[in-house]
């Protein structure tokens, strides 16, 4: 049985919690290479999407909606894009 999202919540989800999945993801890929890690996270993005029953575009465009700000990425996410260069590159 597919769980039920609220879509509200997700459109209004914590900058501080988002980044702190976003970090605990990127840990559990940074030993495999990069190949595998976008194919592996693309794969638990889309099961996860599937499995909770809401458009993969759809949350992906609310993603990128919490990133970034009209000046860029917000200082939650520019802290992963650092992490990526100095422990993922």
């Amino acid at each position: 049985m597919r769980k039920r999202i609220n879509r509200d919540v997700m459109n209004m989800a914590g900058l501080g919690e988002v980044a702190r999945a976003s970090m605990t993801t990127l840990n559990a890929l940074q030993d495999f290479r990069p190949e595998i890690q976008i194919l592996g996270a693309a794969a638990v993005f889309l099961s996860l999407a599937d499995h909770l029953g809401i458009p993969a575009q759809e949350a992906f465009s609310a993603t990128t909606n919490l990133i970034n700000d009209d000046n860029g990425k917000r200082s939650e996410f520019q802290a992963i894009v650092a992490y990526l260069e100095g422990e993922l590159a």
